[in-house]
């Protein structure tokens, strides 16, 4: 059976940008491309009618940003299918560019984009929604990061054991409670979930950036190891790395493609600024930060969170305090730490080599090998926080407004 063209709509008064766009569609086998010399906002009725026929509009987002996200708010309310993707210019604000992701498009890119990266954009967002969609609803699972303010202060713990909490246990007595959860290794160069679990060696990630490839399904099926416990684990390549290896078209399709098939993403980030961050960080509902309260902590937290905050500004972010037991008195350099980071510190991982280490050594989550640990035990309370907020049909990053409201 033929196989039927994908229509693309390019909408654009640009004629340098529609040349180039176009010549891009045109050199791939199986697009229809159609091309209208306007801009999205003055499209009206027109744009919601391609809407709805079309599997990918591609549009140049204008400096009226106002504009373009009135004409997306009525693409969403006609309960369109396509996929919208909006390229804009290098000198638009990030904040003003991620708002447009917040009312309908898909994607959001510069147009300093390379042309082979924005090629796989194209290819992955025009592919037609039904092969995409296994079941009726489409599932978007949560991303939560996990960053350090530096090495060995508990946040690998924390990843680890966070998605053993978060994909639950079977009940001896009661009704069970298990989760999808996918744990990712993103620090390429000293991860080490794979020794935390007691993992073979996988280097799916060193492929995937030393090849080029886009990450799809199959690439999922080699790169994902399952535990006993059923968590899903993308571990960091076994040898040497360089941290730009990968391409921040191909994280942003990796954990896009994990949204759908999982209920929580849990992302494991490096000690290092790199471009790739940016898609994590667009599709993460939290980062938890693991830090310490002396000085030298708070000024590199300081740094990760107003990083984070120029990358998503609407992110949730909570400062995890590592290797310190909660006090029953807050000093007042926990008091001075909290307000130079706008941070409650609800969370204290209390100091615990010996469960922490024989965990490793094991290499089983905590839950099975110190379940009654203090640590532990805080670990599973951050978790229970999480899921209360998404049971509740509230997003994570909401909690901080609602409870100054209280």
């Amino acid at each position: 059976m033929a196989q039927t063209d994908k229509d693309i709509v390019l909408i654009s008064q640009d004629s340098a940008f529609s040349e180039r766009i176009g010549a891009l569609v045109r050199r791939q086998p199986g697009f229809a491309l159609q091309e209208c010399n306007a801009t999205l906002s003055t499209m009206n009725g027109k744009a919601v009618e391609l809407a709805k026929t079309s599997e990918l509009i591609i549009f140049q987002a204008s400096t009226n940003t106002a504009s373009d996200i009135e004409a997306l708010k009525g693409i969403a309310k006609s309960g369109s299918a396509a996929r919208i993707l909006a390229i804009s210019d290098s000198t638009v604000p990030f904040g003003l560019a991620h708002s447009l992701l917040q009312v309908g498009a898909t994607e959001v890119v510069p147009d300093t984009v390379a042309d082979a990266e924005l090629s796989r954009i194209v290819n992955r967002l025009s592919m037609p929604r039904r092969l995409t969609l296994t079941t009726p609803d489409l599932r978007e699972g949560q991303v939560i990061a996990v960053s350090k303010a530096r090495g060995g202060i508990g946040a690998t713990t924390l990843a680890v054991n966070l998605a053993d909490h978060l994909v639950g246990h079977k009940k001896r007595f009661g009704k069970s409670e298990t989760r999808k959860v996918v744990l990712v290794d993103l620090d390429l160069q000293f991860g080490a979930i794979a020794g935390f679990l007691d993992l073979p060696p996988n280097d799916a990630l060193y492929k995937l950036a030393k090849d080029r490839i886009d990450p799809d399904s199959v690439f999922l099926e080699q790169a994902i190891v399952k535990t006993a416990s059923g968590l899903a684990v993308i571990a960091a390549p076994d040898g040497f790395m360089p941290l730009n290896a990968l391409q921040p078209d191909q994280i942003r399709a990796l954990i896009y493609r994990l949204q759908q098939s999982y209920d929580f993403v849990i992302v494991d980030l490096p000690h290092a600024m790199v471009d790739w961050l940016t898609p994590v960080l667009e599709a993460a509902s939290t980062v938890l930060i693991v830090s310490g309260t002396s000085v030298p902590f708070v000024q590199q937290t300081r740094r990760l969170i107003d990083f984070f905050k120029d990358q998503n500004p609407s992110l949730n972010i909570e400062v995890v305090v590592g290797q310190e037991k909660k006090p029953l008195l807050k000093s007042r350099r926990h008091a001075e730490a909290a307000k130079a980071l706008e941070s409650e510190f609800r969370h204290w991982l209390p100091p615990d080599a010996k469960s922490a280490e024989e965990a490793m050594d094991r290499g089983l989550p905590l839950s099975q090998t110190a379940s009654g640990s203090a640590l532990n035990k805080e670990i599973a309370q951050i978790s229970a926080r999480l899921l209360s907020a998404v049971a509740s049909n509230r997003d994570p990053k909401n909690l901080k407004a609602e409870r100054r409201e209280r």
